[in-house]
């Protein structure tokens, strides 16, 4: 039985009939406005976004962008899919990265001698690892604040009860450590040889080549295949870089040449260097495995090793960086040792009051950029954070061309527009595998 008010400016009435009766004309001739109700298509009402039987391709057309066919919508399906809850993050990322290499920079025009900048940087890095997780240690309560993976465990904090307890090294930690370590120790000194000749931008022009040697790497050591446009969204980078290289040396003299390919050496080194280390540290790096670092295509694809059975005990980012550190500390003493044998002083002897103060700021921007990288891994998609990556690498660029302008010609411009453009590319279109 259904109840039917109809109010017409004559009168106002109401009657109930069986809903069979509600199609018969007598009861449509009645009422010619309820008539006109019944013919009418019911209006499309906007679903709830928490309704059960909410199709994915209803909620891509009401609560998404994509959705929508206006300017806006094609517009944000141009952008990368960037997550707005981290944005804060990675403005003060890319901020402290940017510092961090500048100051580098800075530092070797005051005091050249990159050994020793690398010797105490990571000497510095080793008391800021030891001290967050002694602050940790004795306020538990802060273990929250810090996404999966990132610091030891609470129960490791709990078992272990004390901070040397926690540093003490294991097997495990120097077998996939030890040879982290090493990657740090000859990536961080060519780096530094490279900042101390040649300019910033330059530097992390030549390192925005990261994705080629990556993709190379991972065609002709793992045999994985791209399509062919990835090996196009290359081309721009490529040439980008090229043009970058090219148009600084033209205002190189000379006597200065043999200097400058040394820095690009130096820099191209250190770019292969930390490719290398990054397919190393991936799998004890990443709390779930993931496969290649590829975009990939619906079926999954993931890499089987010996390591497999310890996934569910990984060594935390904040303990890698430590033994990281100290490692490459080790390693880079021998070094230090033998250039203060053939310096005519003590390089120590140099610091005076403000290049130490630029050593503490140094020590301060990159591990705390460092520990950022760490909370975006855990608080995004890797696609997300690769993009962020991305968009890190063009910042620390675009403030290195504003610190050092001087030096700057509109050819190197159009080699970095090129380079960013690529690197967009790549990361936008190129990174699906086959």
């Amino acid at each position: 039985m259904i109840t039917v008010q109809v109010n017409t400016p004559q009168q106002q009435s109401t009657s109930q009939f069986e809903q069979a009766a509600l199609k018969k004309l007598e009861v449509q001739g009645k009422w010619p406005q309820f008539r006109n109700v019944l013919q009418q298509q019911p209006p499309i009402l906007k679903p709830s976004k928490s309704s059960a039987s909410l199709s994915k391709q209803d909620y891509e057309h009401y609560f998404t962008m994509e959705g929508r066919n206006t300017v806006s919508a094609r517009f944000k399906r141009f952008l990368p899919p960037i997550d707005i809850k981290v944005v804060t993050f990675c403005l003060v990322w890319y901020f402290l990265s940017a510092i961090s290499s500048n100051i580098t920079k800075v530092i070797l025009k005051q005091f050249p001698h990159p050994t020793t900048l690398t010797e105490v940087q990571f000497l510095i890095s080793v008391l800021f690892c030891v001290g967050t997780l002694a602050l940790i240690n004795n306020n538990r309560w802060l273990i929250e604040k810090f996404p999966l993976g990132a610091i030891p465990s609470r129960d490791k904090f709990h078992s272990e009860r004390t901070t040397w307890n926690l540093l003490q090294p294991t097997p495990k930690i120097l077998r996939t450590v030890g040879p982290m370590g090493m990657f740090q120790f000859v990536g961080h000194i060519t780096s530094h040889q490279a900042t101390s000749v040649i300019p910033v931008s330059l530097v992390h022009s030549v390192k925005a080549l990261s994705p080629l040697s990556t993709v190379l790497a991972y065609r002709f050591i793992f045999h994985t295949k791209y399509p062919t446009i990835t090996y196009l969204t290359l081309l721009p980078l490529m040439f980008g870089v090229i043009l970058t290289c090219f148009s600084n040396n033209r205002r190189t003299s000379t006597a200065d040449s043999l200097t400058f390919y040394k820095g690009l050496i130096y820099a191209f080194i250190s770019m292969i260097i930390f490719v290398s280390q990054n397919i190393f540290a991936k799998k004890i790096l990443t709390v779930k495995p993931q496969g290649l670092p590829t975009r990939s295509k619906p079926t999954s694809f993931t890499t089987k090793t010996s390591c497999d059975d310890d996934d569910e005990e990984k060594i935390d980012k904040t303990t890698i960086l430590l033994y990281c550190s100290l490692i490459g500390f080790i390693l880079t003493l021998p070094v230090y040792m033998v250039s203060e044998f053939y310096n005519n002083s003590l390089t120590l002897l140099d610091i005076d009051f403000t290049i130490f103060s630029l050593f503490l700021l140094h020590g301060l921007t990159h591990f705390c950029q460092a520990m950022l990288a760490f909370h975006l891994i855990g608080l995004v998609s890797p696609v997300n954070y690769s993009i962020a990556n991305i968009l890190k690498r063009i910042v620390v660029i675009g403030i290195a061309l504003l610190w050092e302008r001087e030096s700057f010609n509109a050819n190197q411009g159009i080699g970095l527009l090129f380079t960013m453009a690529g690197l967009y590319a790549y990361d936008r279109w190129g990174m699906v595998k086959k």
